[in-house]
């Protein structure tokens, strides 16, 4: 008695039939396209956001610190902005929220603006930064 052979004992396996080179150009064309969208989608959903540079800030004493950063903004714009105060820890000492509306023309370079916040702390404060901007309703 003889053993069957694989072939028959399992059945034959069917080559796998790969993909031409039609079918990836597809597939990498599909890609760059989604990957286009993708990248115009992130880069116009950002276009009217608020940013925000830090200039300096300055610990006045153990319960009062400040900030001077500047702004940049749609002119009729309403934004809102969160600036807090760090102990060395980076625990929150301290906690504002700042509405900014238009800005009179001979305070503004390029629709950026430059602003001083005053942060009272519940103890001393080792930095003062800005949290976020974001645009109110108001």
């Amino acid at each position: 008695m003889t053993s069957p052979t694989l072939d028959q004992r399992y059945g034959r396996q069917r080559p796998r039939k790969r993909l031409g080179t039609r079918a990836w150009l597809a597939i990498a064309a599909v890609a760059i396209i989604v990957s286009a969208a993708f990248a115009a989608w992130i880069a116009l959903s950002d276009a009217d956001a608020p940013t925000f540079k830090e200039v300096s800030f300055d610990i006045e004493s153990a319960d009062q610190a400040g900030l001077d950063f500047e702004l940049t903004k749609d002119d009729d714009a309403v934004v809102t902005c969160a600036v807090q105060a760090l102990n060395d820890q980076h625990a929150t000492v301290g906690w504002d929220e700042v509405s900014i509306g238009e800005v009179p023309e001979d305070q503004l370079s390029n629709r950026t603006s430059a602003h001083h916040v005053q942060l009272l702390t519940t103890s001393p404060a080792h930095t003062v930064t800005v949290d976020s901007c974001w645009p109110s309703d108001s």
